[in-house]
Formats: structure tokens, C-alpha cells, sequence
């Protein structure tokens, strides 16, 4: 349990001791100084938001994925007939928390971009935005560190964390003082749980497989999104340094090779194999998940593109290590070749070319239409440029991931924007959230790169 210095203090009546206690200010506004969240200046993102093909799609399911969330879930929900200050989700696990933190975050996206249209969702602006407040400063304050028996420090509570604080910090300025210090202590308590954490593998050093059918790629990857929000939000806080690095640490480890464990090229200040311990992919850069060569945690190093959203949001450069083997890993996805047998028949690429349907050479246990997470992936094979392995580039893929999402959108009966119908299409509780944070992710990146302040660094820090 990490013990954090608290920032206020208690006035007694008594007046000598009031006079003692006076003194103590100082010290706690410049603790504040140190520790206190710089906003994001939305003023200096004044160009013109994209229009091309590609951005008009995504955003067409980001604006349907706001229905859904502002109108059928918010009621099924419960929210609808709550009447406290804070919501309540039902629960401290990841069922009651991932999913509300993601439809957080992409309300947030979206009202911030100027996404956002009332006239595709029927609801107000205004309404939207207020909902979007109550979303995140809710799930800030039933963050363990605000509230007792509340939900954090947990396996994947870092990344619960991003999404809540991320929407937080998108709508720092629509927040009260005490929800601010609700969402900024939550963030800062989950990034100082990596102080000292040991990052974990796959395989050792030695080559071992030490976590047998569970790679770690993901799990650093979701991880580093926490230290990366962390570290855009609070640049000057003392363990700044401390988190950076860490979060340095797990970007480049997330889909390390073997071979990367003799990888000379320098990343902010060190060999590559001197920031590891360990592998997490495999040599052909695929990874291994629930037992299998498994595409969808391949594809989960997405959580490492969040870097340049955030970073680019905070004035700052993006770390050059947020791209560590990602031309390798989105290779692994459009040209590498299985055979069959031993791979499931027919064999061959994950990507089809000239198809939305994704080959699972292991078979496929999330279900038969996911597909927006393949649309990020290539959406910011585009954006950062590292889709120059591959014979086909990510604006070639992208709309035949994305479609299908939308057309599922537009299937009859789906009036309020939801995707999924029957289970088999995505065996996910949360599937219906987990569209709209990606869409919106997707669609902050084409953003993004359209305000052309993106940048990248390969400094020690």
C-alpha cells in the first residue's frame, strides 16, 4: 500500500495553536506547485478538423457510439434515475468500471474536438457535456485514494485509470476544484504504483518461457498508457523523472523480441537491450495470448499510441520508444504468412487482402466481428508512418476494418447507434464500450495530426 502525504491540514479554536499552524501554507501550496495538473490549452488546436474519407467514417461511428451512450445505455445503466452529486457503478471490478470510464472518455474526445453533433445524437450539447462530467468525476471519486472501499490498485486498474483520468484531464475545464483534486489524485496514485515495479515477460532473459500462453505485451502496453497520461498531466511533479522512465521501460518491453535483447540502437539515453530483462513477443513479432498466436493482443501495442495524443495535447514531444516495433508488429499483421498445417487451414496472412475478415491462425475466442481495434491499428500505421514494411499501407486497411463497424451500426433496429447483436459477434461485456473508446481514440489521432504539433523525441530523460 503506498501512504501518500495528505495537503490540508485541521484549523484548531484554540489560538496558540491556530498561530503555530499558520506557518504551514508555504510549504503546502508549494507541494501543490509541484504537483498540480497544467491543462491542456485547446485554444492552440484551431485548424480545421479532418474531412477526408477515412475521418468521416470514424467519426460517424463516434457520433453513433455518443447515442448509444448518451440515451440506451445512461438508462440501462441506472443513471438515469440517480440523483446523487456522483454516480454509482455497481461494483469496484473491472464489469462496473472499464465500461463507464471508456464511454468517459470517448464523450470527452468528442466534445472537445468538436466532434460532437446534437443533431446526430438528440441530445444537447450541453446535456452531453454534463453527462460526460458526471461520468468522470464519479469514477475519480470512487477511486480507492478518494474514497474508502472504492475501486484501484489492481491488476488492470492502471488502465481504468487512463480512461477516467484521460476524460478528466480532456475535461479539466468543466470541473469543479474538489473533482479536479479527485481526478488528480487518483492518476498520481495509480502511476506511483510503478515506483518500484518489477516489468514483467513472457520469456527471461535466457530465453525461458516464464509466463506460459500469457504474454505481457498488453499488460505493459495498458500500463505505460496510465505513466503516459500521468506524465502529460502533472510535468512538474517530483516523481516526473521516475515515472517517465518507468514508462520508457514499458513501451519498449511491451513487443520486445528475443533478439532485441542484443538491440544496440539507442532509446532516450540506453541500448535497447539494457532497458530489458525479458521478451514478450515472439521472432516474427507475434504474440502469444490465451494460448495461441492470438491477432487481438498483437494488435493491443495500440495502447502504446496513446502516447502522442497525450503528450501532443500537453505541448510535448512523444518518446520515440512509443513506436518501439510497431513497424514489426503491423508487418506480423498484414504479411506474414502461416502455414497450415500446423496453423488452422486455410492458412495464410491475417489481413485478407481486399476483405474486412481477419484470419486467426489459432482460432479466435473474442468473437467474429471485432473489428475496430484493427482500424486503429491501421489508422495510426498512417498517422506515424510505420507501415513502410508493408506491401499494403494502413490507409488501404483501414476502411475495410472500419465499415464493418459502421454497417453494423446501420443494421435495422439499431437506431440508437448500438454495434453488436448476437453474443458470438463480440463475447466481450463490455463490447459496446470498448467500440466508442477506440472510435474516438481513432478519430483523436486523425485530430490530432491534422493541428500538425506532433512531434517526436529520442532524448534521456
Amino acid at each position: 500500500m503506498i501512504a501518500f502525504k495528505k495537503n490540508y491540514f485541521f484549523i484548531p479554536y484554540c489560538v496558540g495553536i491556530f498561530l503555530i499552524t499558520l506557518s504551514a501554507p508555504s510549504d503546502v501550496l508549494a507541494q501543490s506547485a509541484h504537483t498540480k495538473v497544467v491543462p491542456i490549452r485547446w485554444a492552440s488546436f484551431n485548424k480545421a478538423r479532418p474531412n477526408d474519407k477515412n475521418s468521416e467514417r470514424v467519426l460517424k461511428i463516434l457520433l453513433n457510439t455518443n447515442k448509444y451512450a448518451l440515451t440506451s445505455w445512461w438508462k440501462s445503466k441506472g443513471f438515469a434515475t440517480q440523483d446523487g452529486q456522483y454516480l454509482t457503478f455497481g461494483g469496484v471490478k473491472e464489469t462496473a468500471i472499464r465500461p463507464a470510464a471508456s464511454e468517459a472518455l470517448a464523450l470527452a474526445i468528442s466534445l472537445k474536438t468538436g466532434a460532437y453533433d446534437p443533431k446526430a445524437t438528440g441530445i444537447s450539447t450541453a446535456d452531453a457535456k454534463a453527462m460526460a462530467v458526471q461520468l468522470a468525476v464519479s469514477l475519480a471519486q470512487q477511486h480507492k485514494v478518494n474514497l474508502a472501499q472504492g475501486w484501484g490498485d489492481e491488476w488492470q486498474s492502471a488502465f481504468w485509470a487512463f480512461l477516467a483520468g484521460s476524460s478528466g484531464y480532456f475535461l479539466w475545464d468543466d470541473l469543479k476544484d474538489d473533482d479536479r483534486e479527485y481526478v488528480r489524485k487518483m492518476v498520481e496514485y495509480e502511476a506511483n504504483r510503478f515506483n518500484a515495479y518489477v516489468v514483467p515477460y513472457y520469456r527471461n532473459k535466457e530465453g525461458k518461457i516464464i509466463s506460459v500462453g500469457d504474454t505481457k505485451a498488453e499488460e505493459n502496453a495498458w500500463n505505460s498508457s496510465l505513466l503516459q497520461l500521468a506524465t502529460a498531466m502533472m510535468p512538474n511533479h517530483p516523481n516526473w523523472r521516475q515515472w517517465m522512465n518507468k514508462n520508457i521501460e514499458l513501451m519498449i518491453s511491451s513487443y520486445a523480441r528475443p533478439s532485441d535483447l542484443k538491440n544496440e540502437a539507442v532509446y532516450h539515453g540506453k541500448k535497447v537491450s539494457e532497458w530489458l530483462n525479458g521478451s514478450n513477443a515472439n521472432e516474427d513479432a507475434t504474440v502469444i495470448n490465451h494460448n495461441r498466436v492470438h491477432p487481438d493482443y498483437l494488435v493491443s501495442i495500440t495502447q502504446l499510441f496513446n502516447a502522442p495524443l497525450l503528450y501532443t495535447l500537453a505541448g510535448m514531444a512523444t518518446p520515440n520508444a512509443a513506436f518501439f516495433n510497431a513497424d514489426i508488429s503491423y508487418s506480423a499483421l498484414v504479411d506474414l504468412k502461416f502455414q497450415s498445417p500446423p496453423y488452422k487451414s486455410p492458412g495464410g496472412t491475417i489481413y485478407l487482402d481486399n476483405s474486412p475478415n481477419v484470419y486467426y491462425p489459432q482460432g479466435n475466442d473474442w468473437g467474429t466481428h471485432r473489428r475496430l481495434h484493427f482500424a486503429y491499428f491501421d489508422a495510426a500505421a498512417d498517422a506515424f508512418k510505420f507501415d513502410r514494411l508493408v506491401k499494403k499501407k494502413g490507409s488501404y486497411w483501414e476502411p475495410l476494418h472500419a465499415q464493418v463497424t459502421l454497417d453494423m451500426q446501420m443494421r435495422p433496429n439499431h437506431e440508437d447507434g448500438h454495434v453488436y447483436e448476437a453474443k458470438i459477434e463480440d463475447t466481450y461485456a463490455g463490447r459496446e464500450e470498448w467500440v466508442a473508446q477506440f472510435a474516438a481514440r481513432i478519430y483523436l489521432t486523425k485530430w490530432i495530426m491534422q493541428q500538425q504539433k506532433y512531434k517526436v523525441t529520442n532524448k534521456a530523460y
